[in-house]
């Protein structure tokens, strides 16, 4: 049987040196995901996020405005730096590949380890493709 430490360890481990790449962080479950990563796992190389333009806010300025949320209180307490393992690419999850230019998406398939794919869409008659 393993304990609750032991499990936390395990999963300390599996995340030291990958990066991730997260789509949905500036959503509810998104933001708790990149909130514990970044406080739990301090040993990740590194957490891109596919962010979206909205009504008028780019998107440096909606990372940003996420960071500095209180809900990044406490991991700005234990780890000031923590955004600086942080980055913003620009897109949105109805265009094709993501929106992605093609050097972000190099990034990603030459960097990432782990994909989160927490975005969602709240038009219903969406095609599936």
């Amino acid at each position: 049987i393993m304990s609750a430490s032991t499990e936390a360890s395990a999963i300390i481990e599996y995340f030291k040196r990958k990066s991730i790449f997260i789509t949905g962080a500036t959503g509810f479950i998104g933001k708790q995901l990149v909130e514990k990563l970044v406080r739990s796992c301090p040993d990740i190389e590194h957490i891109y996020l596919l962010v979206r333009p909205k009504r008028g806010h780019a998107v440096k300025d909606r990372v940003k405005e996420l960071l500095s949320s209180p809900l990044f209180n406490t991991v700005r307490e234990m780890h000031p730096n923590f955004d600086d393992k942080i980055s913003a690419l620009q897109g949105d999850i109805l265009d094709p590949n993501f929106g992605l230019s093609p050097a972000d998406e190099n990034l990603l398939i030459e960097q990432c380890q782990v994909v989160f794919h927490s975005a969602a869409t709240v038009r219903f008659q969406e095609p599936l493709r």
